[in-house]
């Protein structure tokens, strides 16, 4: 399925070649350093370095016994060449039932890490609702292609103003998100039922004539519950999902989804519900902003902060949903998920006077806290460790 080219391999492109060929024994460096001897092993070091930081190459063990393994059947670079063309010149990739198993997900140690991020965390409390509220409701709506400001959705959910220069949809998708978030809230359980709750009010109309025909809206009658004669078809893409009306599958599927996510670790189990509900289709609209609430139950239940979805790259994001849906590949889902949690941490973290008045630097310590996720490294800046929690390490080893 992926593009041929003619043009030479990169020396990243030559190692991941290498590392895929190698399986699931992956490769040292000495072993790597062999077979592309027309590199010094500074080089080689580099590369690998520059792979394992991009959560394209696993690092397991240390010292001599160290060795590397790829974590995708595919390059950036062949994505990236797949994706570039039109979905209309793509093949049609049918749905996969096996990709509603628990893998392929988000690396356990990469998740393991991410949930030792609360050495800052504040409470979920009411106090961090109110925030949360404003956050979610307006990240998630960006990545629908709504209007609303963070400063909108403020003036919107605090104060009950509309932007009057902004259309009526745009603001109704914000007050959706608050229902819904609301009630996800109070109803934690990863559940059939909670999850047809919240899509029931991302997608309600309240009756106002001009939203009837917009994309993002459904009638009484089709929310809350799992679509049976409902085709559906993606904008830009070549994915297929399933439709096999008067059976009741897409109801068993999502029951499956449910059974697969509970026993799962928060931050898997997130990773988890963000990318198949959408994969699946569940419902005739708001797939994805239900699976983007969904993905908060695991988290709360977990004590870790929500992911608010507030800067969360929207186009890697989309990408990301693509490649999954049609290559099966987790590579860039699963980065823009880290990168997405870990904006959202610093958010929800009590960031002391002290530290503020350092320098602090928002978008650099998210840096060194994404190479610490798919490394392993303690970051040397102090600004940064002050987020790894070394007791919830602890408890992680000893629960697993």
């Amino acid at each position: 399925m992926v593009m041929a080219t003619t043009k030479p391999l990169t020396d990243f492109e030559r190692m991941l070649v290498l590392l895929r060929e190698a399986g699931p024994a992956g490769l040292t460096p000495n072993g790597l350093a062999l077979s592309m001897n027309d590199l010094s092993r500074s080089t080689v070091n580099r590369r690998l370095s520059d792979l394992v930081r991009d959560g394209v190459v696993k690092r397991l063990g240390a010292g001599r016994s160290t060795r590397y393994l790829s974590t995708s059947p595919f390059t950036l670079a062949d994505i990236e060449r797949y994706l570039e063309r039109d979905p209309l010149e793509r093949a049609p990739v049918p749905f996969d039932e096996a990709l509603l198993s628990g893998l392929p997900n988000i690396d356990a140690d990469k998740a393991r890490r991410l949930e030792q991020l609360t050495g800052l965390a504040v409470a979920t409390d009411q106090k961090f609702l109110s925030n949360f509220l404003i956050d979610m409701s307006w990240g998630s709506s960006l990545l629908e292609g709504g209007t609303y400001s963070d400063l909108d959705t403020q003036a919107l959910l605090q104060y009950g103003q509309r932007n009057p220069a902004k259309p009526v949809e745009d603001a109704v998708l914000v007050l959706n998100h608050k229902s819904a978030i609301e009630y996800l809230w109070t109803h934690r359980d990863i559940t059939v039922g909670n999850l047809c709750e919240m899509q029931s009010r991302l997608t309600d109309h309240h009756d106002l004539p001009q939203l009837r025909e917009i994309e993002h809206f459904l009638p009484p009658a089709r929310r809350g519950v799992t679509r049976e004669y409902e085709d559906v078809n993606l904008h830009r893409s070549a994915y297929l999902p399933p439709f096999r009306p008067g059976t009741g599958y897409i109801t068993q599927a999502l029951e499956l989804i449910v059974r697969t996510a509970l026993p799962l670790r928060p931050v898997e189990s997130a990773f988890y519900l963000m990318t198949r509900i959408p994969y699946l289709q569940a419902f005739a609209n708001g797939n994805k902003r239900t699976a983007r609430l969904a993905a908060n139950m695991p988290l709360l239940s977990g004590s870790l902060l929500p992911i608010s979805f507030v800067d969360f790259d929207r186009s890697l994001y989309l990408r990301g949903m693509a490649a999954f849906y049609e290559l099966g590949s987790i590579l860039l889902i699963e980065q823009a998920f880290i990168r997405g949690y870990l904006k959202s941490i610093i958010r929800g973290s009590r960031i002391p006077v002290a530290m503020r008045v350092s320098g602090f630097d928002a978008s650099a310590v998210a840096a060194r806290l994404l190479e610490f996720v798919n490394t392993g490294s303690i970051p040397s800046d102090v600004l940064a460790r002050a987020f790894i929690d070394p007791g919830r390490a602890a408890t992680n080893r000893l629960k697993h």
